[in-house]
């Protein structure tokens, strides 16, 4: 059951009125029952997976708030500061064990299941041997976004940041919630929670209609704009060595702006249903588009994910034992700085590529990002002398139009890696890229010979021009809050338009798949 597909659509809508239809105290089951059956019509055979990520994370979070507990009372006892510091000591190991079994169950069913035909392919490409071709592992749906969820959620716990959920229910609730359990965002349990509400949800027809007008606007950016510029971007990288030059590049260029809609369009999506519910999700883009620095891309860019690894690898990294040991070893100031600062980045980049898929491209692609971010990390004192001596005003329009121009280009280089069918299909599309101009592949007719007519791909340029609007004026205002403002005519001739637009130039003809967004296979 595809966001997309209309299916979805009507159980949606199903969801949101059998939620307020019925007595509020029966709300949760309504939302877990809605749950359950989303994801058992994806296939039963994932469920087996979801179930025991779900009870493992549940009691080894009950396992260490017990632990903790206990450790309170106990400390209540003591007098000595040397009895609450052992307290402490032995309280934090025996969690420590639950949180590592945990930890082991819960990555290694996304180790085994997501990695296993890649690990053994790699090995058998050194050693000379061929997995059969009908040697396949079971990959659940969206277990790279639920065990990331899980395992925050058992983090924060050891970590006492918030304590263990006691309610069965309210913990999957949360992990199976259907609209964030495909693509993310991906969730906190405490943000969750708190939206919850013991007494129930009470209807709200703003807060449905608005819900209601994201679904809208993600399907806009779904079905009008990524699946039409997926037809030129398809026959471009399933061919990359007929072309060279300026066609490769134009195929980064709107594959950049097919992936931000498809992905951004996805979210949307989930988001206005789960609004309709009552239930903000994590916000998960931020017009990234217009970021003037690599940093500032991926603070705007799958928000969620990026807050995760800064929390449960970033920060670790930067505190660990091997930091330590070079702070204490290294009397040069500039490398302990340099190297605090440098490896925590290669290792949530490593891990950023390997966990979007498992292949080396998206391992080039972490290490693409890695080494850009720390060249930035290195050379960033002598860019500030060199933007002092040059008299650079960082407030100047053009010199911002620039770093976003910089920015979207290396965005699109590393967007090869992203989406070429492996490594050597996004070297060799990068050599050619950069191999003869060949400007008469865009600048002719021949450019409308890859799926799309000159109709269709004018009408995808437009449609970009009206996402582009949409987002600046997103950073001025609330869209939806300021149409709620408008009166009713004017409100429902753009929400008539919104749905005209969808009928009539989606894409819905030949090649149209209902089950293909981008991030689904992450």
């Amino acid at each position: 059951m595809s966001y997309q597909s209309f299916s979805f659509l009507f159980f949606s809508a199903a969801v949101v009125f059998l939620y307020y239809a019925l007595p509020k105290k029966y709300q949760k089951y309504v939302l877990l029952t809605a749950n359950a059956f989303f994801y058992v019509y994806a296939g039963v055979k994932y469920v087996p997976f979801l179930a025991a990520t779900l009870l493992f994370t549940y009691f080894a979070g009950r396992k260490i708030g017990g632990i903790y507990e206990k450790e309170k009372l106990l400390l209540a006892e003591c007098t000595l500061p040397a009895e609450k510091k052992q307290v402490r000591a032995d309280s934090k190991a025996k969690a420590k064990k639950i949180l590592m079994l945990d930890l082991a169950a819960v990555i290694g069913m996304l180790a085994v299941c997501k990695y296993t035909v890649f690990f053994l392919s790699s090995i058998g490409a050194v050693v000379g041997f061929q997995l059969p071709e009908a040697f396949s592992m079971i990959v659940p749906l969206g277990i790279s976004f639920y065990t990331f969820m899980a395992v925050s959620y058992v983090l924060d716990i050891y970590w006492k940041r918030y304590q263990a959920e006691k309610s069965f229910l309210s913990f999957s609730l949360f992990l199976t919630y259907f609209p964030h359990i495909v693509q993310g965002p991906i969730g906190r349990y405490n943000r969750f929670k708190n939206q919850i509400a013991p007494e129930g949800v009470s209807f709200d027809p703003v807060v449905v209609s608005q819900g209601a007008q994201l679904l809208l606007w993600g399907l806009f950016k779904k079905l009008v704009i990524a699946d039409r510029l997926n037809i030129f971007v398809s026959d471009i990288f399933d061919h990359h060595g007929e072309y060279k030059g300026a066609i490769l590049a134009l195929a980064a260029v709107l594959y950049s702006v097919q992936i931000y809609a498809d992905f951004s369009g996805c979210i949307d999506i989930v988001s206005g249903v789960s609004e309709a519910l009552g239930i903000k999700l994590d916000k998960n883009f931020n017009h990234p588009y217009f970021s003037k620095t690599i940093p500032e891309f991926w603070r705007r860019w799958h928000i969620s994910l990026g807050e995760w690894f800064k929390d449960y690898v970033y920060y670790p990294v930067s505190v660990s034992r091997a930091v330590k040991k070079v702070k204490k070893s290294s009397k040069n100031q500039r490398f302990i700085e340099l190297f605090s600062a440098c490896l925590p980045i290669f290792v949530v980049w490593m891990i950023t590529g390997i966990w979007h898929g498992a292949s080396w491209n998206y391992v080039a692609w972490g290490l693409y990002y890695a080494a850009i971010m720390i060249a930035s990390v290195i050379f960033e004192p002598a860019g500030a002398r060199l933007k002092e001596r040059l008299g650079i005003n960082d407030e100047l329009f053009s010199w911002k139009l620039f770093q976003m121009t910089r920015t979207f280009i290396i965005c699109c280089i590393g967007r090869v890696f992203f989406r070429a069918n492996g490594l050597k299909a996004a070297l060799i599309m990068l050599k050619n890229m950069f191999t003869g101009i060949q400007p008469e592949n865009i600048a002719s007719d021949e450019l409308f010979t890859h799926g799309l007519d000159r109709n269709n791909f004018f009408f995808a340029l437009v449609s970009i021009a009206v996402l582009w609007a949409a987002d600046m004026l997103q950073e001025r205002m609330h869209i939806r809050q300021e149409l709620q403002k408008q009166g009713i005519v004017f409100r429902w001739i753009i929400i008539f338009a919104g749905i005209f637009a969808l009928m009539l130039f989606g894409i819905y003809g030949p090649g149209y798949d209902a089950s293909s967004f981008i991030y689904e296979q992450f």
